[in-house]
């Protein structure tokens, strides 16, 4: 049992020391392996044209990484991240900018209202799940007298069994011929409830009938009216650089506009038969030469277009858009037709004696440049 003993024990010692050169050995390779990483990365800096990253990481804070930036300091440095120098904008680019910041609009609270009053009538409604998560869908509306949507549901739909257990939702309503992010739309928060008394649930019938005239199946039985009797917020978006939150107050204070009530049978006409009429008032206005422009909405204040212009290497823009403004309000159809003659006859005047100037104008000779010659 001794020569057991001691033969046991000779055979712990060695094997510990078989691990313990394994794991020396094991560290040493990590740290070379550590050592060749970090010698790779100094030397792909600059190997090959690599660049060092534009941000670094911040090695004291065991925590959580940090990532610092330094796209800010070189844009300051450079001008944009591609490198382009920055420069100062035209005096024809300081003019647009200029007449853009004064040109008439309505008021954000104005513009909610009228999208409301004159969209399609479809919007998106979003309701609160048993589970408690949002969920979506394309609904019907129509706009009551104060301008708050009401609706016609069915028992079966989801959204009317959200309602029934929790009221509070949004209506997103979106501009006729809503394209893209230039385009307005209005989100409604607010309380959506069913309608219980008779004598309401028939006017607002009457009110989604007059909305949707084919929408027969609002009689049937298993159909209930749903009316956003609440308003807290909404949140509106008319474009780029055009948002707002409107609190409730404002909404409900707020009229339509009346000329957004037959505002695409306007555009629709000077698009289609008088579009160089808009491109001479935009060159009067602005001295921007347009190679297109489309007029999107008209209001009593004005009109928002959309137009290309040809750029220095001769090709086309994207389109963007441009508000034009109406020298004073025009608050029905009448007087906005009568506007847009006065202010095409006004510009086409205007832009023709420019350019009779601009003949009659002597041309400066290097001489009279230089203050003559003796």
């Amino acid at each position: 049992s001794d020569h057991t003993l001691r033969l046991s024990v000779a055979m712990n010692v060695l094997l510990s020391i078989v691990f313990g050169a394994m794991a020396v050995s094991r560290t040493r390779v990590l740290g070379a392996s550590l050592r060749q990483t970090v010698s790779f990365a100094e030397r792909t800096s600059t190997f090959h044209g690599f660049r060092r990253p534009s941000f670094q990481y911040d090695a004291r804070r065991r925590n959580r990484a940090s990532w610092v930036s330094r796209a800010e300091e070189k844009e300051k440095d450079q001008g944009h991240s591609d490198n382009r120098p920055r420069r100062e904008p035209t005096e024809k680019e300081l003019r647009v900018m200029e007449y853009q910041k004064n040109a008439a609009k309505l008021s954000f609270a104005e513009e909610a209202k009228s999208l409301v009053q004159y969209g399609t009538g479809y919007g998106v409604i979003s309701t609160v799940s048993p589970e408690g998560f949002p969920g979506g869908a394309v609904v019907m509306y129509a706009p009551d007298e104060e301008g708050l949507p009401v609706f016609s549901f069915s028992t079966m739909s989801s959204h009317t069994q959200d309602l029934l257990k929790n009221n509070k939702a949004s209506l997103t309503v979106t501009a006729m011929e809503f394209k893209g992010a230039a385009d307005a739309r209005v989100n409604m928060v607010g309380e959506i409830e069913k309608v219980t008394d008779e004598e309401q649930a028939k006017k607002f019938k009457a009110a989604f009938l007059q909305k949707h005239p084919s929408a027969f199946w609002v009689e049937f039985g298993d159909f209930i009216m749903f009316r956003m009797s609440t308003v807290k917020q909404l949140r509106f978006v008319g474009g780029f650089a055009r948002a707002a939150t409107i609190p409730a107050a404002d909404y409900m204070g707020a009229s339509p506009d009346p000329v957004m009530e037959f505002a695409d049978k306007i555009a629709g006409h000077m698009n289609d038969d008088h579009q160089e009429a808009t491109k001479i008032i935009i060159k009067s206005e602005m001295g921007l030469d347009c190679e297109t422009a489309l007029i999107k909405s008209v209001d009593r204040l004005g009109m928002s277009v959309f137009v290309t212009v040809k750029q220095e290497d001769g090709t086309v823009s994207t389109p963007f858009k441009l508000r034009v403004s109406f020298p004073e309000e025009a608050p029905d159809r009448v007087a906005v037709r009568n506007m847009l003659k006065r202010m095409t006859n006004e510009a086409a005047a205007a832009v023709s004696a420019e350019a009779k100037a601009a003949e009659a104008a002597p041309e400066a000779t290097p001489e009279a440049a230089a203050g003559g010659t003796n």
